[in-house]
């Protein structure tokens, strides 16, 4: 019972976090719009319009380019010349 509650605690602690980290971009960028229901930061960033075929928030799955996760795996994956994986290059 008390894993349960500390699961709980720890879930709503991140959530917290989170809105408390998107209200700061929010605030810093004057969106007093998205200040007055913070709560709807947990599943949804503070610069995102919404929309998604926007050119600019969502500009790699539009066009098909990898986003910046994807390029980041890639580069530590490259192969050497010998085939085998040399994660240090």
């Amino acid at each position: 019972m008390s894993d349960d509650r500390t699961k709980r605690a720890s879930r709503r602690s991140r959530t917290d976090t989170a809105i408390e980290r998107q209200k700061r971009i929010a605030k810093a960028l004057g969106m007093s719009h998205v200040l007055d229901q913070p709560h709807r930061l947990a599943k949804h960033h503070a610069l995102d319009c919404g929309n998604p075929q926007c050119l600019v928030c969502h500009s790699e799955k539009v066009f098909g380019n990898p986003t910046l996760q994807e390029r980041k795996f890639i580069e530590s994956h490259k192969m050497d010349n010998f085939g085998s994986c040399n994660p240090d290059q």
